[in-house]
């Protein structure tokens, strides 16, 4: 959202100073971990779609998210019920490269031995190789 003009700001500061004073004074008075009453959400809501959210915000001191979700209709048990529920998100597989070597041996009798090794597996090679070639096998 565009950020709103001077003269803006200052009819909502005009318009919103009750509010605040009423958030003030709620702040002061309320218990600990206690919501903020629907009547002043209203009220800040109601701003909010006229002026903005973060204006609003800005000068309320309110929890952006709580007024950005009231001011665009978003029902609280809605979005609570969608953040307590296992998201799943399915990435798209990256390009792999499967990079295979394909080693043959051939001993003195003509015996053959072909290998595909997956890369990083060389070294498995060389016991193979000796196994292979070893007299008597």
């Amino acid at each position: 959202m565009n950020a709103i003009t001077r003269e803006r700001h200052e009819e909502l500061k005009a318009r919103i100073e009750p509010l605040r004073a009423q958030v003030d004074s709620w702040r002061k008075h309320k218990g600990s971990h206690k919501k903020m009453p629907e009547s002043l959400w209203e009220a800040a809501t109601e701003l909010a779609k006229v002026y903005g959210v973060s204006p609003v915000q800005g000068i309320l001191r309110i929890d952006y998210r709580g007024l950005e979700r009231r001011a665009l209709g978003i029902k609280q048990s809605a979005a609570k019920a969608r953040a307590s529920q296992p998201r799943f998100i399915e990435l798209p597989s990256l390009p792999t490269r499967r990079a295979e070597h394909v080693v043959e041996l051939e001993d003195a009798t003509g015996r053959k031995l072909s290998l595909k090794i997956p890369a990083g597996h060389l070294a498995e090679v060389l016991p193979l190789a000796q196994a292979f070639w070893r007299p008597g096998v």
